[in-house]
């Protein structure tokens, strides 16, 4: 009976997380909100100037599709992706005045923060694709169900990275000023602006081992290529992700004790 109690306290407070992170960053004003869904078109549309009226960028082969959907379906995901890591891993020292005071696993912060941030990020891509299929891109929505297990596993890599990103973060304050420049360094090794085909091949090669590269494409195959056949590459991600969440969840605990000497 015990146990029930403590498992349901632990399950509320994470649930409240969710919903205090929600309302904070997107519901406490109207214009949170509607940025919201407004930020995504609006750099659909930055982008879309940029890249095909300025660099005039083509994807071979691929010059049908166009290249502002190739883009969109893989820019926003990896946007939710980023902006979960870098707002969870100060979640730990942001939320100081819990630690220590309130009895609860600490993890839930940085899990919280990030499902917060991907829940609320998938409103602003939905709103992008349903721009896409009416602008005259046509997205296989029959596909949408393999889409999901893919964000989930996206979902799990983010918390993976979060719980890791936070817990050191109390320690080594530094982090907060090297994980933007890193992540965008990882934006830009990832094709997501360009196609793996453009890249020689032995650098693409090195691309096939940056774990977003297999997101970037499982997406775009998904939603656009009618691309839904289970490979090994699947396979071995759907075991890597649970592992490193796993991993980082037991570094997250081993050093949580001494958050409170620290912050």
């Amino acid at each position: 009976m015990a146990n029930g109690i403590q498992a349901g306290f632990q399950f509320n407070f994470f649930r409240n997380l969710i919903v205090r992170q929600i309302r904070q960053d997107y519901l406490e004003n109207l214009t949170g909100f509607a940025w919201l869904i407004l930020q995504p078109l609006v750099l659909l549309g930055v982008y879309a100037f940029v890249f095909t009226q300025i660099f005039k960028a083509r994807v071979t082969g691929l010059e049908e599709l166009g290249f502002v959907p190739y883009l969109a379906v893989a820019f926003w995901p990896w946007t939710a992706f980023s902006e979960a890591i870098l707002k969870a891993s100060h979640s730990i020292t942001e939320h100081a005045a819990l630690i220590g005071k309130v009895a609860f696993a600490s993890e839930q912060l940085p899990l919280a923060t990030v499902t917060a941030t991907f829940m609320m990020h998938m409103i602003g891509y939905l709103a992008v694709l349903i721009v896409l299929q009416i602008t005259g891109t046509h997205i296989l929505w029959q596909y949408v169900i393999y889409l999901l297990p893919v964000l989930l596993l996206l979902w799990g890599l983010a918390c993976a990275i979060a719980l890791f990103a936070s817990a050191s973060q109390v320690f080594v304050r530094d982090i907060a000023q090297i994980l933007p420049p890193l992540m965008t360094f990882w934006f830009f090794t990832t094709p997501i602006l360009y196609s793996k085909s453009y890249v020689p091949e032995k650098l693409a090669r090195v691309l096939d081992w940056n774990p977003l590269t297999w997101y970037v494409e499982r997406i775009r195959g998904i939603l656009l290529f009618d691309q839904v056949r289970f490979g090994w590459h699947d396979l071995a991600m759907l075991l890597t992700v649970p592992v490193l969440f796993w991993l980082s969840l037991r570094y997250f605990r081993r050093f949580s004790g001494h958050f409170e000497d620290f912050i």
